[in-house]
């Protein structure tokens, strides 16, 4: 949050290797170190106990609702995309056309403001791809999702697979950020919360790692990509009161877009 720039966006789960050899988007990339391995991680290694009332923060993502009270961080708002319309309960997904949608809305309504905007691509699952629908519904030890199957040798999907269908993810985000930079002004940055394995080798125990495991910090987990982008006026951004207010979910709902992703 000391970092310099009017919009922040996170790509959940991008690995800064496969982000900068990908990436079309004009600008200077570097790559930093990230403070968790997987989102909570990462939010609490950012936010816990600070007060930023100059931001709003707009996420696709259920962990920081999940995790708000315990973080204990107050923002001037939060949009709750993952708890909107725009979550496809077919996919178990915000798509990131969907998502750019409420970064517009988000910034028509706060001119003034620093903006957060929490892609969940190219995190799991995989849009439009045959293993978009792998590991739904599915209650396993290592989790629902598609990296702990991979875990279990429960799937039979190569590694070059896997890291292909990661790729079209990423490659859909950036489609949808492209658009959403083509509608803004300011000073952009790109980046992640945290990386994802692919059939790497971690440590220290040297096992063949899939997904984003907590405390677990190889290269391919915290080198995250740090893109910026300027783009036209910055904005004239100040702080103002509080105006979110926690809004009533089940924790069921929460348990069910978690459970989509993989979380549980």
């Amino acid at each position: 949050m000391n970092e310099e720039w009017d919009i922040l966006v996170i790509l959940d789960a991008c690995r800064y290797d496969v982000f900068s050899s990908v990436i079309d988007i004009a600008g200077t990339v570097e790559s930093k170190v990230s403070r968790g391995s997987n989102t909570s991680e990462f939010l609490y290694g950012n936010f816990t106990g600070e007060q930023h009332l100059d931001t709003v923060y707009t996420t696709a993502n259920p962990q920081l609702e999940k995790h708000l009270e315990s973080i204990g961080v107050e923002f001037h708002d939060i949009n709750h995309v993952w708890n909107s319309d725009r979550w496809d309960a077919d996919l178990g997904t915000v798509r990131p056309t969907q998502m750019t949608e409420a970064c517009l809305e988000s910034l028509e309504r706060y001119p003034n403001k620093r903006h957060i905007f929490h892609y969940l691509q190219p995190h799991y699952p995989f849009i439009g791809t045959e293993l978009a629908q792998v590991g739904r519904g599915i209650i396993e030890d290592f989790g629902t999702d598609i990296w702990g199957l991979k875990m279990r040798d429960r799937i039979e999907y190569t590694k070059e697979s896997i890291a292909d269908a990661y790729i079209s993810n990423l490659e859909l985000a950036l489609e949808s950020v492209t658009e959403l930079l083509s509608h803004i002004s300011g000073k952009v940055v790109v980046t992640s919360d945290h990386g994802n394995m692919i059939g790497e080798r971690s440590r220290p125990i040297p096992i063949t790692e899939w997904g984003h495991p907590s405390k677990t910090y190889t290269p391919q987990l915290v080198d995250v990509p740090w893109l910026t982008v300027e783009t036209g006026q910055r904005p004239d951004i100040y702080a103002e009161q509080s105006l979110y207010e926690p809004e009533a979910v089940e924790d069921a709902v929460v348990t069910d877009r978690l459970k989509d992703l993989g979380y549980v």
